[in-house]
């Protein structure tokens, strides 16, 4: 190739370079950007209560109207006098409906006060690329447990939530936390509130799709607690002009002071749209301090 061919071809490479007709390794490596969304049609919120009593387990579920999809959804639970430990705030789906689900359990299944279970479902018409998944930690008599799932490439988180199995009233939820920075994952952590060698599993359900029209992560700043039998109410709110779907929380201290909390409201709010998270400390209290955030997913 003579001195007036190399010329002529770096020239054309230049030009198609600037063009964008050749890819580099790093280039290729780049995902294609994800396709928008119509905003979610069919948005409902629906609240369910359990009766109020002194029962050492209660259970309520949160139904979908017919012909409508579990997206999210949050529980509630009210009274305990601290004694009460979340068992599980996970979506139901099957050919009979969609549904989200909470169980509690009173810590060794006695406690004289009086304390009733609230769901919460956020359930529209079904989203493209709807999936569900859940993971489940290894079924062991480990102290304490953390479990993460991702949703499917190409997806994006829309709801999360956890349940137990094993060890009844003597293990509890602790957290259930949203991955922010690929809006992919979530993590569910539980430990034992009373110490046994009975085996037990934490599993954590994840609903996916998407990606939502407007879809975004908002989380809260921290909020300190300090001292013996306390709790600690974060709120964080949605964008103008969208709902929220997923609720989560993030917890920071010492493992032995985050094994005495339970999320006792961990919850997306209708109006205003965002989430609202509870924890307190398991009775009786630990002189020592902890930080709480709270998590939301929006979208139009």
């Amino acid at each position: 190739m003579n001195t007036r061919q190399r010329r002529t071809l770096l020239g054309l490479t230049a030009v198609a370079t600037g063009m964008g007709m050749f890819t580099t390794a790093a280039d290729a490596a780049v995902p294609p950007p994800e396709a928008p969304q119509a905003p979610v049609s069919g948005y409902t919120y629906v609240e369910r209560s359990s009766r109020l009593s002194s029962d050492p387990a209660r259970s309520v579920s949160a139904p979908c109207p017919s012909g409508k999809v579990v997206l999210a959804g949050g529980v509630r639970i009210v009274g305990g006098g601290g004694r009460v430990l979340l068992r599980g705030s996970y979506p139901g789906h099957s050919a009979s409906g969609h549904r989200w689900l909470a169980t509690a359990e009173r810590i060794g299944g006695r406690t004289p006060a009086r304390w009733y279970l609230r769901a919460y479902a956020v359930c529209a018409d079904k989203p493209a690329g709807l999936t569900y998944r859940t993971v489940p930690s290894a079924f062991n008599s480990n102290s304490g447990k953390s479990i993460t799932g991702t949703c499917p490439a190409g997806t994006r988180l829309v709801g999360a939530g956890a349940r137990l199995r094993g060890a009844s009233h003597r293990v509890g939820i602790n957290s259930v936390t949203m991955t922010q920075l690929t809006q992919r994952s979530a993590s569910a952590r539980a430990a034992e509130a009373v110490a046994t060698n009975l085996p037990w599993s934490v599993a954590v359900h994840l609903a996916c799709a998407g990606p939502l029209a407007g879809q975004t992560f908002r989380e809260s700043g921290w909020k300190g607690a300090v001292g013996r039998a306390q709790s600690r109410t974060v709120v964080v709110d949605c964008p103008r002009g969208t709902r929220a779907f997923g609720a989560g929380m993030r917890l920071a201290g010492a493992s032995t002071t985050l094994n005495r909390l339970v999320p006792v409201e961990l919850r997306p709010t209708q109006s205003p749209a965002g989430a609202r998270v509870t924890v307190s400390e398991l009775a009786p209290g630990r002189a020592a301090t902890w930080y709480v955030k709270a998590q939301v997913i929006c979208a139009r």
